[in-house]
């Protein structure tokens, strides 16, 4: 981060130890919501790091030396509102290529951490205890009041987003379950890499939702007698922490998890006690870096083989490939999609859908038809 900015301050009346202290308290006061409101640790880990960061980094000239800002010095609508101008002016920053060097959503997602602590700090405005914090340093505002964000990741398209057409997925799981193993010589792990692809494509669940279901004990998620699964680990709405929800367990992707947990499981260590239905070779909880490391590799592998795949393809497009799929065989269901998807804002359901052209069920239609020169698969291999 490079938003530094030097301002020149009075004399303090109080000791910067003092100060430091009470602008640390402010943070705190503000940071121990995280954990009320039941946010995962990397999350809080990532929010409490870059807000003290950026703190840290405008520097302030005193007489005594140069200090950090305090949070009372950044809220008000002078010198606090142009420092939150400047910051999203870097943020907004090209590079030599004429790039700009942050995505919108990305910008938004920095900006959002600090008028979320300023608008919480405006509701509870205290130092410590029932100590108003305009009691000992002046009356405080929102800088961002008037400010303009950058715009939301909901006004554009990713165009980094890409689907799998129905037969695209067809192609693709061939390649990973006849093919793969016998490139890589990663037979277990290339049996759960399929499973996972199977899983995502057939009910849209979110990574982290796969990566968390669990095949053992009380918790466990998958109930083959009434074809349901669930997760426990959606989104929730306003951060208000993971959230339970159930869908219809599809045929394919009943065969594939009854075959993944008979025949593959049983070969990772810890099957017996990890409850983890995806387990890493250590018989741990697969992480979404091995996942996605995992993935990556396997879409090279299948590219070179000649699978039809989209440049810069990523494991969430496949969240996105369900969406765009369903719709357009259901195209009467969007709101299903949307529960399906475990979404509160119809906003964000609509980012999960695809299209090529104005008219996007001709454009679908097309987008589905057979490639010359390929030869037809039958309707699934899931099983075979």
């Amino acid at each position: 981060m490079s938003h530094l900015h030097l301002v020149t301050a009075a004399t303090p009346q109080r000791s910067q130890d003092e100060r430091l202290k009470d602008h640390r308290r402010i943070l705190q006061n503000y940071f121990d919501t995280f954990i009320i409101r039941g946010l995962s640790p990397n999350t809080i880990d990532g929010a409490c790091g870059f807000i003290r960061r950026w703190f840290e980094k405008i520097r302030v000239s005193e007489a005594t030396g140069d200090r950090q800002v305090f949070i009372w010095e950044v809220m008000n609508l002078g010198e606090g509102r142009e420092l939150i101008k400047e910051f999203l002016m870097t943020l907004s920053a090209v590079e030599d290529d004429n790039q700009v060097c942050l995505r919108p959503q990305t910008a938004r997602t920095y900006a959002g951490h600090l008028e979320r602590l300023f608008i919480s700090t405006l509701k509870f405005p205290f130092i410590e205890g029932l100590q108003p914090i305009s009691s000992k340093y002046g009356p405080i505002e929102n800088p961002f009041t008037g400010v303009e964000y950058p715009i939301h990741s909901r006004d554009i398209l990713r165009s980094e987003r890409f689907f799998l057409t129905p037969e695209q997925i067809l192609e693709l799981l061939i390649f990973l379950r006849e093919v793969y193993p016998g490139l890589t010589h990663q037979n277990l792990t290339a049996a759960r890499l399929y499973a996972i692809v199977v899983l995502i494509t057939e009910t849209g669940m979110r990574c982290v939702e796969v990566m968390n279901l669990d095949a053992l004990g009380d918790e466990r998620d998958i109930f083959y007698n009434k074809e349901r699964i669930q997760t426990r680990h959606g989104k929730g709405y306003n951060s208000s922490g993971p959230q339970t929800r159930s869908m219809t367990l599809t045929r394919p992707a009943e065969i594939t998890l009854m075959e993944y947990e008979r025949d593959v499981r049983p070969q990772f260590k810890n099957h017996l006690t990890e409850p983890a239905l995806f387990l890493t070779q250590k018989g741990k909880r697969l992480s979404y870096l091995t996942l996605r490391d995992c993935f990556t590799l396997m879409i090279e592998h299948a590219r070179k083989h000649g699978v039809d795949l989209p440049a810069n393809l990523t494991i969430h497009d496949l969240r996105a490939s369900f969406a765009t799929n369903y719709i357009e065989a259901n195209p009467d269901q969007f709101w299903e999609l949307m529960e399906l998807l475990g979404h509160v804002s119809p906003s964000s359901t609509r980012l999960y859908i695809r299209s090529k052209g104005k008219n996007r069920w001709l454009s679908m239609k097309e987008a589905r038809g057979r490639r010359p020169g390929r030869t037809g698969f039958g309707q699934m291999v899931y099983n075979t």
